[in-house]
């Protein structure tokens, strides 16, 4: 017997037995490591020894067939080729890969299954998270579109009420520049409120190049106090109150003020007529004074003359007498009407005659008449009737007519004629005042009766006489006006109603 015979049986059982070793005892140990990864490292060697058997088997019995089929007792010879013995290993060898796989498979799947349900509870997780991330999100979008809405519509009203303010209201930076103004100063300025952004507030407001001395702006800059302000300006010929506020910076620096402007050109005119006003009362109580103190030499003079007419005396003295005693009894007349007008009256509607109320300013005027060379005409309709009215007040108007006829003629020609007109004109009453005088112009007629208007020079008028006339003559429910051409005179016309 060969040694190769020897060995072929003892090399295929070593094998046997080496699969067998790999079979038991790794697959215990498989514990102790990765069990997924030793079932496969088990089969990948079960395979190769399965495959290395196999080619044993092939040379083993291919050698055994053809040149070693003899040299074996017939018993062993039957034993090795028995089926079993090629067919157990096979399928044990098949048996135990099966297993490996269905372990591999038992183990895998359910681990898929598993890792597909944490993988599902993961993602909901997830996504319950992101759904929550995405609520509060929403949230808060929600709340900052509220938050930009409530801003949006503070900022609408802020700016609503900022351009209805009827004041002038304009922000300056620190460089004297407009950075805001609302429409009322756009207005006033008659310049689009985007033109204006950016100018110097001394070249808007004053038509300067630098600013001005009296600047509140520039000392509010200064002191970050506020200032107040109230002066003419020439530039625009009105009277302006300017109230300037400060603005501070987080840091309680000075960036700029808020100006509060006001036409206050009415109420200045006001002030001044309170003014002329409270002077004329203070003349008319001097007149009545002065007046009250001629009275008592007069009341002698007239006394004592009437006396010395009485006796024998020579034609000549009694002449001189007669003249003094007519002078004085005039005088008297006259302060009687001084005291008449300066005294102080309320304010009483009875029926009065137009044409007497006149005659009394006449009377009043007689003497300034005749030194200015004066003529007066008088055109008063017979048998007017009464109408209801305060003559007080109309002899006022009626003294402000004629005196501003006598100063202008007198001004103009040293002399002059002034007719005097009533009459009935259906169910009113017209007194028109007809002067020689230098007429008015064109563009004048329509401010005469303005406060504070007068084309007198400075001193000589206060441009309330006519402005005081209109007012009374509306108040009876009359008209006043004036008609005239430049170079031809003027007239004026009053209109009253008869039934009031």
């Amino acid at each position: 017997m060969s040694v190769f015979q020897l060995l072929a049986p003892l090399t295929y059982w070593l094998l046997i037995a080496m699969w067998a070793y790999i079979l038991f005892f790794l697959m215990r140990r498989l514990k102790f490591r990765r069990f997924e990864s030793n079932l496969i490292i088990t089969l990948i060697i079960i395979l190769a020894i399965d495959a290395f058997r196999t080619l044993f088997e092939s040379i083993y019995f291919g050698a055994w067939y053809t040149s070693l089929s003899g040299l074996l007792p017939a018993s062993v010879h039957a034993f090795l080729i028995r089926p079993e013995m090629v067919i157990i290993p096979k399928s044990l060898n098949v048996i135990t890969a099966a297993l490996i796989i269905g372990i591999l498979l038992y183990r895998w799947f359910p681990a898929e299954k598993r890792d597909r349900e944490l993988l599902e509870n993961t993602i909901k997780e997830h996504t319950a998270k992101l759904e929550e991330s995405n609520q509060q999100l929403r949230q808060e979008i929600t709340e900052r579109q509220r938050a930009e809405g409530r801003l949006q519509q503070a900022a609408k009203e802020w700016e609503t009420t900022f351009s209805s303010i009827t004041n002038l209201v304009s922000i300056h930076d620190k460089d004297f520049k407009l950075i805001r103004v609302n429409k009322a100063f756009a207005d006033f300025f008659k310049v689009p409120a985007e033109e204006l952004i950016g100018k110097h507030c001394y070249k808007v407001v004053h038509g300067a190049s630098e600013p001005v001395p009296f600047c509140p702006h520039q000392r509010a800059l200064a002191d970050g106090k506020p200032h107040r302000a109230e002066f003419f300006e020439p530039y625009l010929g009105i009277h302006l109150e300017i109230t300037v506020s400060p603005i501070f910076d987080e840091k309680g620096e000075v960036i700029g003020t808020v100006h509060i402007t006001e036409d206050i050109t009415e109420r200045k005119k006001m002030e001044e007529q309170l003014i002329v006003t409270d002077r004329l009362a203070s003349l008319g109580e001097l007149t009545s004074g002065i007046a009250h103190e001629l009275n008592n030499p007069l009341t002698g003079v007239i006394g004592f003359s009437d006396l010395l007419l009485d006796r024998d005396l020579p034609d000549d003295i009694k002449e001189d007498l007669e003249v003094i005693n007519r002078e004085a009894k005039r005088t008297a007349q006259v302060v009687r009407n001084l005291l008449t007008f300066a005294r102080k009256h309320d304010t009483e509607k009875r029926p009065v005659n137009i044409n007497s109320i006149i005659e009394k300013v006449l009377e009043l005027r007689a003497y300034e008449q005749k030194v200015s060379n004066i003529e007066v005409n008088t055109r008063f309709a017979p048998d007017l009737p009464e109408i209801t009215a305060d003559s007080f007040q109309l002899q006022q108007v009626f003294i402000n007519i004629i005196i501003n006829a006598e100063h202008f003629m007198t001004e103009t020609h040293q002399k002059g004629t002034l007719t005097i007109t009533t009459e009935l004109v259906g169910d009113i009453i017209r007194a028109s005042f007809a002067d020689s005088g230098p007429g008015i112009a064109k563009e004048h007629l329509g401010h005469l009766f303005d406060p504070f208007f007068t084309t007198k020079e400075v001193g000589k008028g206060t441009g309330l006489g006519l402005s005081i006339s209109y007012g009374i003559i509306t108040e009876h429910g009359g008209k006043i006006y004036a008609e005239s051409e430049l170079g031809k005179g003027a007239t004026f016309v009053i209109e009253l109603p008869i039934s009031q």
